[in-house]
């Protein structure tokens, strides 16, 4: 817990409200545990109920890596609210 606290203390030192810090840590921890879910479900193919779906191969890193930049793309963008 003490890691996240510094991390949250480190982006609010750098301008994003706190509020936006804590979400992003909450958002960036559920997305990497979701990506590493699908990955694993993808590994057992047999299991899907739907055998079409599993034609299609991902390549989940390149889509963890496109959905972390745009989580990051989002936080970049609230250093800017409220400079009116």
């Amino acid at each position: 817990m003490e890691r996240i606290v510094l991390k949250i203390a480190y982006m609010v030192a750098n301008g994003i409200p706190e509020k936006d810090a804590t979400m992003a840590m909450i958002v960036a921890g559920r997305f990497t545990v979701g990506s590493v879910l699908e990955e694993q479900a993808d590994l057992h193919p047999h299991d899907a109920i739907d055998h079409d779906q599993t034609s299609t191969k991902i390549d989940h890193e390149a889509a963890f890596e496109a959905g972390l930049e745009l989580i990051i793309r989002g936080l970049a963008t609230s250093t800017h609210c409220g400079d009116s």
